[in-house]
C-alpha cells in the first residue's frame, strides 16, 4: 500500500524524536548562520538535511554535537537538554557523527580500528587488567566477537585483518559507521557519506545504511549534496537556505518545492 506524503508527514509527527532543536540561533560576529533552526529527528529513520553551500547545514551539526554553543535555542536528545555539552559527553551519551573526509588509523587494521573506539570499561587499566586477568579476557573476546559482527553488517568481515589504507573509499565511510556502531551509538551524523565514491558503491553505502536502520533502529541524519542519490534512501528531508529551514517533508515534496529549487538556482 502507496502512503502519501500527508500521511507520512503526520505519522512522523506521532513517532518517538529522539532528537530535537528549538529556534537554534548561531552568530559569527555579524554573520547569522542559524536563524532560529528548529528540527525534528524521528527514531529509526534517515532524515536527509540538504541546501547549497552556505546554508547553515554544518553549523547545525556544529551546535548539536556540541562543537559550537548556540547563542540563541535549545538542543534536547531524549528529552534532555544537551545545549552546550562537550563533544565527548554527547558522544558518550550515543551521538556520533563520521566527517566528509574519513580519518581512520591509518596503521592499523580494519578490526583495530573498530576495536580503538569501543567505549573504556572499569578493567582498562593495566593495574586492574593485571588483578582481573579472567575477566579483562572475557571483555576483549566480548569486543572482538562485537567488531566481527559490525563488519559483517558493513560487509567488511573478509578485510578485517588488512590496514584501514588497503579499503576503498565506500568501504572508508562505512569504516567510520562501524566505529560509531563500536561507540553504541543511537544517532549518527554523516557528513556527505557519498562525496567522492562512485554511484554504484554509494548506492551501497546508503543500503547499508538503510539495513542498519532496520536491523539495529538506528537513526541517521545525513548531510548530502548528491540528492538524487540519497533521496530515494531516506524517509524525511530538511531544505536549508541561509540559516533557516525552508522546506521539511517527505524528500520528494522537499526536492519538488519551488523555494528549494530557487536556493539552489540562486547558489
Amino acid at each position: 500500500m502507496t502512503i502519501s506524503s500527508q500521511e507520512l508527514e503526520s505519522s512522523l509527527e506521532e513517532q518517538e524524536v529522539i532528537l530535537w532543536t528549538e529556534r537554534v540561533v548561531k552568530r559569527f560576529g555579524g554573520i547569522v548562520a542559524l536563524d532560529g533552526v528548529s528540527v525534528k529527528l524521528p527514531r529509526k529513520k534517515i532524515v536527509l538535511l540538504i541546501g547549497p553551500n552556505g546554508s547553515g547545514k554544518t553549523t547545525l551539526v556544529n551546535v548539536i554535537t556540541g562543537f559550537l554553543v548556540p547563542e540563541e535555542g535549545r538542543v534536547y536528545y531524549m528529552g534532555r537538554d544537551i545545549t552546550g555539552f562537550k563533544p565527548h559527553i554527547i558522544t558518550r551519551m550515543g551521538i556520533l557523527r563520521t566527517f566528509q573526509i574519513p580519518k581512520p588509523f591509518l596503521n592499523l587494521t580494519v578490526l583495530e580500528n573498530l576495536l580503538v573506539a569501543q567505549p573504556p570499561g572499569s578493567y582498562e587499566s593495566p593495574y586492574r587488567a593485571l588483578l582481573s586477568k579472567r575477566i579483562w579476557l572475557s571483555r576483549e573476546k566480548k569486543n572482538v566477537e562485537k567488531a566481527f559482527e559490525i563488519l559483517k553488517l558493513l560487509g567488511l568481515e573478509g578485510l578485517w585483518d588488512q590496514r584501514a589504507t588497503s579499503l576503498s573509499g565506500a568501504g572508508l565511510k562505512l569504516l567510520e559507521v562501524g566505529r560509531a556502531l563500536m561507540s553504541d551509538a543511537k544517532l549518527i551524523i554523516m557528513d556527505e557519506p557519498a562525496a567522492g565514491v562512485n554511484p554504484a558503491k554509494a548506492h551501497e553505502i546508503f543500503s547499508t545504511l538503510q539495513k542498519l536502520r532496520d536491523e539495529k533502529n538506528l537513526t541517521f541524519l545525513v548531510i548530502e549534496h548528491r540528492i538524487d542519490i540519497a533521496a530515494p534512501y531516506a524517509d524525511y528531508a530538511y531544505a536549508m537556505h541561509l540559516g533557516r529551514i525552508i522546506s521539511e517533508g517527505v524528500p520528494q515534496k522537499v526536492l519538488n518545492d519551488r523555494a528549494v529549487i530557487e536556493s539552489y538556482i540562486g547558489a
